[in-house]
């Protein structure tokens, strides 16, 4: 009960982060950093062991990561286990990954990883992985900074740290370092949900030296609650008030939990008008295992998307990412209306589809599952094949940066166009037109900074949005008509991509 009410307490009073733009100033390597939209792939298999992707460190009769360490440990000792683990880890990404995913104009990677693997294995106390973490674990951290954060670094490529395996499990799956026993023991665990709110702590603080750290996720995949969601709603709001203690600027990123409607108006809740509280909602997309999904035909699937992902939100002051999503239809789908003669073209229709629909909803980003497999070619899970086949294709990367004159004219004709609308509408209405083209100017312009850096561009547009909202507010006064200045800086967006 104790320990209830402290997670209660500390979720009780969400502080806003930082402005996702500093006032005055325009973006900084690492605002672009976690604030650009991103084409990005999942390092899955590697600090979070699943053995249909790397089978090599599963002895016999083992499935879960926990088994295969308790087994390894078992059959030779910690030291020899410990030595398998830092070598796999070390060597599970080389200088020409790296090269091939810049080269490809990946510029994010989404690392998985459990609560057993950070800072020596401090946090794992209590839990299943205690045992281990202190031992063959305790040089994890350390790697995953040395092997991963920083060779992404050196090639212009962001991490997202993914939180994937939580005490007990997020969900009742078994793709969390732990034999699942079908139940999402996590949420009803306030002891482990304290203990994984101090490691987040240490981890905002650990890692805020790092330039390109895009975010921090706390959970991956969530169970599905009802409204209200209570324990995550806690959870969350615990989290934050500990991150926010050490680092006031990072992305935090939260499970939509299968219902991202849900998720969105809980941020809304949690935020002003003109604060954001830093949260990115993450949303994965998968057509391959419900039984309504091997009831459709892969061109069904296909032609569903705008209809089923990412719909009916309200995106006001809410970021979100499509963490996982891949170029898999079930076996049952292909067997459909001959669908299986046109396997090819048809995965590229799918995963240009998704491409396509997730860069318009989702502006933080999307990360394929998943880069490598042990045993080469992993089809349709597979993101370089996928690349290779132009089925996933980065939708938000520019060649250049647009010239000035494009500028004056993208602004003279959307003023004018914005002017002759509204007052047409009221003649006598005394509208205030100049804050639709400081809207306009300030998206053009911070889009420029952000095209400067290896063509990126804004993707966290909701809480960049907000950061200057509020900055034109101190500099012009509030205004009944500060919509104008939120819809120039909409098409200010906009029209420089276009």
């Amino acid at each position: 009960m104790f320990d209830k009410l402290k997670i209660k307490s500390k979720s009780s009073n969400i502080a806003p982060a930082n402005p996702a733009a500093t006032p005055g100033s325009g973006p900084s390597k690492k605002q672009i950093y976690q604030s650009r939209s991103n084409f990005g792939v999942n390092l899955g298999g590697c600090f979070v062991l699943e053995k249909w992707i790397f089978h090599k460190m599963f002895p016999e009769g083992t499935d879960c990561e926990l088994d295969a360490v308790t087994k390894l440990v078992k059959d030779s000792n910690t030291d020899e286990t410990k030595k398998k683990f830092e070598e796999y880890w070390s060597g599970f990404m080389s200088e020409d990954d790296w090269k091939w995913l810049q080269e490809h104009k990946v510029t994010s990677v989404r690392v998985p990883l459990g609560y057993w693997d950070v800072n020596g294995g401090k946090y794992a106390k209590g839990t299943k992985f205690e045992k281990y973490a202190t031992t063959v674990y305790s040089n994890a951290w350390d790697i995953f900074k040395k092997k991963f954060i920083e060779p992404a670094a050196a090639h212009n490529i962001s991490v997202v740290v993914d939180i994937h395996g939580l005490p007990g499990g997020a969900n009742g799956a078994d793709h969390s370092g732990e034999k699942s026993s079908g139940k999402a023991e996590f949420w009803s665990d306030q002891s482990a949900q304290l203990t994984m709110c101090d490691m987040f702590e240490f981890i905002a603080k650990d890692l805020k030296s790092y330039d390109n750290i895009a975010g921090l996720q706390i959970v991956n995949e969530a169970e599905f609650a009802n409204d209200p969601a209570k324990e995550q709603s806690r959870f969350y709001g615990a989290a934050l008030s500990h991150i926010r203690k050490e680092d006031k600027d990072i992305p935090v990123i939260i499970s939509d939990g299968w219902w991202p409607g849900q998720w969105a108006k809980w941020v809304q809740s949690n935020q002003s008008g003109n604060e954001s509280i830093g949260v990115v909602v993450d949303s994965h997309c998968y057509r391959c295992f419900s039984d309504d999904d091997k009831k459709k035909s892969p061109p069904q699937i296909i032609q569903d998307l705008d209809s089923d992902l990412l719909t009916n939100i309200d995106r006001n002051g809410v970021d979100f990412m499509v963490g996982e999503y891949s170029c898999v239809i079930d076996g049952e789908s292909w067997n459909k209306d001959n669908a299986n003669s046109k396997r090819d073209e048809l995965v590229v229709d799918y995963g240009k589809r998704q491409s396509e629909i997730i860069g318009r909803r989702a502006g933080f980003g999307s990360y394929f599952w998943t880069f490598k497999f042990e045993s080469g070619n992993g089809g349709e899970w597979d993101f370089k094949t996928m690349v290779d086949k132009g089925a996933i294709v980065p939708t938000t990367i520019l060649n250049g940066v647009p010239d000035s004159s494009k500028f004056d004219e993208k602004l003279e004709g959307n003023l004018s166009a914005h002017s002759d609308y509204w007052n047409g509408q009221n003649s006598n209405e005394k509208y205030e037109h100049d804050r639709y083209k400081d809207g306009f100017t300030t998206a053009w312009k911070d889009s420029e900074e952000f095209a400067k850096f290896n063509g990126s561009t804004i993707g966290r547009e909701q809480a960049w949005k907000l950061a200057r909202r509020a900055e034109h507010i101190k500099q012009k006064g509030d205004s009944k008509y500060i919509w104008e200045w939120e819809q120039g800086f909409d098409k200010g967006l906009e029209e420089f991509l276009g």
